[in-house]
């Protein structure tokens, strides 16, 4: 005899949801007119650039239109060009994407820097605003959600490419079903930021989408030949050779605020003192039971596909030892798509609770890592643990909350 399904319990309801949406918005929109006032010509007061990480896209523009690409991939060099524009305290950064990454850094440079800045941020947002209302097509309001989520606002802050990772893995999952060479091809497109896209593989394997894995594999390919024929070959050896092992060492041996930024497994470990072996270890057994989770919900078939998508999502941040807080808009998408559901069947028990801490968790996540609370990992674990509840046990409504 079948068990019986679990009850929906009584939870927020869409007025009092948006509600919460807009007083964030409003948050963050006084913080970034706080922001913006601080603003000293490129300096944005605090003795950082103007969008902070933007400098770095910015930067490798301008090498490139000098035709001095390979310096993007030597840390001293590229150091050495930003200080040259923001001045000899400026903190060091690095250029640590591959040689296709360049592709969007075209024609940067030709603007001011400000003014770069802005139109970046401002066609990113356009770009997964718009993927986002074919995602949730009959969902007009929720997309504007993404507005309102912390998420976002970091992204904003930081001047990361955020948005273009979010765009990119919403629309390939969006066009999988009806036009799977074009979703390969977005997929594939992904591969500049190929941490985030590490589950993607494992979810079409399970599917037998052999369309669209070959689409991504042949554009994943073609855009590192590009790359190569354009920027030349030297530039593959150098991110090979000095690039990549610099940042599997500052991933490992580094310190300072971009800790706080990453709410993985592996960071946790290093956060409250653990061996490194050992926080490799936990981070490979955690990768490897997301893998198998993710295959195993994909294989399930492609009923409630948005759901299944949003624990793919979220369990990317279980499987890259490398995910920062402003990739999270992946995050957020879920927490949207979770809610959707809720919102329809009803809440589960502290699911809300839940739902509430991982959709501020791109901002807490710094304080906590800072002061060695490094709960970000069980968050995400608990919000996977929902996703993956409301998949294989839906639920029949007693009462419509909608």
């Amino acid at each position: 005899m079948a068990s019986p399904s679990p009850r929906p319990t009584l939870g927020p309801s869409l007025g009092l949801v948006l509600s919460l949406g807009a007083a964030m918005l409003l948050v963050c929109l006084a913080i970034s007119i706080a922001y913006i006032s601080l603003w000293r010509g490129d300096h944005d007061g605090l003795s950082h650039a103007v969008g902070r990480d933007f400098i770095n896209l910015w930067t490798a523009s301008e090498l490139v239109e000098a035709e001095r690409t390979a310096e993007a991939f030597d840390q001293g060099k590229f150091a050495a060009a930003q200080r040259q524009h923001m001045g000899a305290g400026f903190p060091f950064h690095f250029w640590s994407y591959p040689p296709q990454a360049l592709f969007l850094t075209e024609q940067l440079s030709t603007m001011p820097y400000r003014a770069a800045f802005i139109i970046w941020t401002l066609c990113g947002l356009m770009l997964v605003l718009y993927a986002a209302k074919y995602f949730w097509p009959a969902m007009a309001s929720f997309p504007w959600l993404l507005l309102a989520a912390p998420s976002t606002f970091v992204n904003v802050f930081v001047g990361q490419n955020g948005f273009i990772t979010t765009t990119l893995a919403m629309a390939g999952f969006t066009l999988l079903a009806q036009r799977p060479i074009l979703s390969g091809i977005m997929f594939g497109l992904l591969t500049f930021k190929p941490h985030l896209g590490i589950l993607i593989p494992v979810a079409l394997l399970a599917m037998r989408q052999w369309k669209a894995i070959a689409a991504a594999a042949v554009t994943g390919v073609l855009l590192a030949g590009a790359s190569a024929m354009i920027y030349g070959e030297a530039v593959w050896w150098q991110f090979l050779e000095s690039t990549l092992p610099h940042q599997i060492r500052f991933i490992s041996m580094g310190e300072g605020p971009f800790q706080w930024m990453m709410p993985g497994w592996f960071m946790a470990g290093r956060i409250i003192g653990l061996p490194l072996w050992l926080a490799q270890s936990v981070q490979a057994v955690v990768a490897i039971a997301a893998v198998a989770l993710v295959y195993h919900v994909f294989r399930g078939g492609w009923d409630n596909w948005r759901l299944r998508v949003s624990l793919l999502f979220v369990a990317t941040f279980a499987t890259s030892p490398q995910g920062f807080n402003y990739d999270m808009g992946l995050v957020s998408i879920a927490l949207i798509c979770l809610t959707v559901d809720a919102l329809k069947t009803g809440w589960r028990r502290g699911e809300f609770i839940f739902v509430g801490l991982c959709w501020i968790l791109p901002v807490i996540v710094m304080p906590l890592n800072h002061y060695g609370v490094p709960i970000g990992p069980l968050l995400l674990a608990g919000l996977l643990a929902y996703l993956y509840y409301r998949i294989q046990v839906p639920v029949e409504p007693d009462r419509q909350v909608l």
